[in-house]
């Protein structure tokens, strides 16, 4: 799967989860969501069952070839977002944009259900970026490690 049908993957089933958990409380009152929030749930309240279904069997297929990849001691390393964030006082559509962009690589880890740390290794546009490792099932505590290991030798 493409980066871009794993982030669907993603919206999808957790649309669908988000509004099964929150609907009913969304819908029995004047709620005063912020900006992209509302338009979150209304996409969630109109996915259909059998595509949460088949988007639950693509997540499985995901999760079984990056369980490979990474095996039992290797570890994934990528960029926690695609660049600097942009400023606050950005346009929302921009901020929009850049969360997208940002959950196209943090729905690794959380499709998945592997174990990832974000670690603060360098500086883009003047300001902190995170590099992110991802493990292998249940390697918690190794990537813990591995984090102060990286950091403590960075001084």
């Amino acid at each position: 799967l493409s980066i871009d049908e794993l982030y669907l993957v993603f919206r999808h089933i957790q649309g669908a989860e988000a509004w099964a958990t929150h609907g009913g409380w969304i819908s029995s009152g004047d709620r005063k969501l912020g900006p992209g929030v509302a338009d979150r749930f209304a996409f969630g309240a109109e996915i259909a069952a059998d595509l949460v279904a088949s988007q639950r069997v693509r997540r499985a297929q995901f999760t079984q070839e990056l369980e490979k990849i990474i095996g039992n001691d290797a570890v994934l390393a990528l960029p926690t977002v695609p660049g600097a964030a942009p400023l606050a006082k950005e346009p929302f559509e921009t901020l929009q944009a850049y969360r997208e962009q940002a959950l196209r690589l943090l729905c690794l880890s959380v499709l998945s259900g592997l174990p990832q740390i974000t670690l603060p290794l360098g500086k883009v546009q003047g300001s902190p970026f995170g590099i992110s490792f991802i493990g292998p099932r249940g390697s918690d505590r190794a990537l813990i490690a591995l984090g102060r290991n990286i950091i403590g030798k960075r001084g």
